[in-house]
């Protein structure tokens, strides 16, 4: 009986060093199951592509490096229209789908952020008098730091989204230029064309009439010098083409293909009016690098909330002792203590970086302001100077130039005034084209400023904003 009770003894001794082990262990894997839990990581693949869709009608395709595609519909021999342009480049431009990259690299952070960090083993084998010792440390302050790094991760990765977005409508406006200047510059060169046709006509004219005694020879000299000059400003033109083409070949990315890029011709396009204000408040609402500014708000304020934590750390213990006739289980904790370094350095950089990023969110509020304005009134100028010129300056040119030449055919108008009515006649047409060009740069500069299309539905902007703002941002 006296046995017995020793036995009995032992075990309940042995149990009663079990049982805190087990109820450590059981507190640990409910710190790994809370930690395991949301936040979740919160990456879509297709955001820029489904936004620039939104704001520009194009789609991208994703094209592997070393080669060049041309997308479905897109067929380059009947010509080149701004959209299949558009088009064209962002799926072929190598820096955008570069930086297109940067969204695949920021899911991986997102998913290193959900990560919590593996737990470390100690052992101690037994040999001779050497117990065996087993012990396991689980970080715990991975399990509760584990939400706020998916946080920041989370918002910089939708930082990067935003900004790879207005890095694309950049790369659109850009091409959207590029196009102009091309279909520009092919419209004058047609025009120099013609001018070599007036100015060689006016020459077979004037040395008609030399033969016929009317004029002088000093008269047949200035027109044959006027015709040379017309066929040297049109090769001048001819060149302003290819040079052109080649911007816009290399915006883009399709420097091997052979087929000639011809644009539509540069026509008069009808723009509604705007209100100023109205279009400020949309792109306020709209614009991908404000929104991506106020992500950044958000990321830094969660960063600042991190660093005052990031200095702690604590292990959760499990040691397990085991001899030649016992096993002994125990538990506890490991951490530092936090005397000397509480991140004070850093906590002070996130909060400075918090300052700094508020600062550069009101700075693109303010760039998106000046952007606007700027092309509004860019915008009305060209339409006022165009209306202008095709409703009054050219209809009244084209009638003093027919009435000129026919007075000089017929020998009762001097040279001299047919040379500068033809001169207004063509540099008329010349601003013409000037101005058709600077209307359509204005609207591709005034939708690029205003993050979405003029021809779009008119924007619930309270919505807008509602549904773009970051959680928990730091006041406007």
């Amino acid at each position: 009986m006296k046995q017995s009770t020793t036995h009995g003894n032992k075990r309940s001794r042995r149990a009663e060093l079990s049982f805190p082990g087990c109820v450590w262990m059981y507190g640990s894997l409910l710190l790994l199951a809370v930690g395991c839990k949301s936040p979740t990581v919160c990456c879509n693949p297709r955001f820029v592509s489904d936004e620039l869709l939104c704001r520009t009608t194009v789609s991208i395709e994703k094209v592997q490096p070393c080669r060049e595609v041309i997308p479905a519909g897109v067929v380059l021999e009947d010509g080149l229209n701004e959209v299949e342009a558009v088009a064209t480049g962002l799926a072929n431009n190598s820096l955008f789908q570069a930086a297109l990259a940067q969204l695949g690299m920021a899911g991986g952070d997102s998913v290193q952020a959900s990560l919590i960090a593996n737990p470390q083993v100690l052992m101690y084998f037994p040999s001779g008098a050497k117990e065996g010792q087993y012990t396991i440390y689980a970080p715990i302050e991975s399990y509760f730091l584990r939400p706020t790094r998916v946080k920041v991760a989370n918002r910089e990765y939708r930082r990067i989204g935003e900004q790879l977005v207005q890095n694309g409508l950049n790369v659109a406006r850009d091409i959207r230029l590029a196009y102009i200047d091309l279909a520009l510059a092919t419209e004058q060169s047609r025009l120099a064309t013609e001018a070599v046709e007036i100015r060689q006509g006016i020459a077979n004219l004037t040395r008609d009439r030399f033969k016929d005694g009317d004029i002088s020879e000093l008269e047949t000299i200035a027109s044959k010098v006027d015709a040379l000059n017309a066929k040297a400003l049109n090769g001048v033109q001819q060149q302003n083409v290819a040079i052109s083409r080649a911007r816009l070949v290399s915006l883009l990315g399709i420097p091997t293909v052979e087929t000639p890029l011809e644009p539509t011709a540069l026509e008069t396009i009808s723009v509604p009016e705007h209100d100023e204000q109205q279009l400020i408040e949309t792109a306020l609402a709209c614009r991908p690098d404000y929104h991506a500014a106020r992500w950044a708000v958000a990321a830094a304020s969660e960063r600042s909330h991190l660093s005052r934590w990031i200095f702690w750390r604590a292990d959760s213990v499990v040691d397990v002792r085991q001899g030649p006739d016992y096993t002994r289980t125990g538990s506890g904790l490991r951490f530092d203590l936090p005397i000397f370094n509480r991140n004070q350095g850093g906590i002070l950089r996130a909060d400075w970086e918090l300052n700094a990023a508020m600062h550069n969110r009101d700075a693109i509020r303010d760039q998106i302001y000046q952007d606007v304005r700027v092309a509004c009134r860019q915008l009305s100028q060209a339409k006022a100077n165009l209306t202008i010129l095709e409703s009054d300056v050219l209809p009244n040119l084209s009638e003093a130039v027919g009435i000129a030449e026919k007075g000089f055919a017929d020998g009762g108008t001097d040279y001299l005034l047919v040379l500068q009515t033809t001169t207004l006649y063509l540099d008329a047409r010349a601003r013409i084209l000037d101005q058709r060009a600077m209307l359509k740069r204005a609207v591709a500069e005034l939708e690029r400023s205003v993050g979405r299309s003029l021809d779009a539905s008119p924007l619930d902007v309270s919505k807008m904003l509602a549904e773009t703002a970051p959680v928990e941002t730091p006041a406007e």
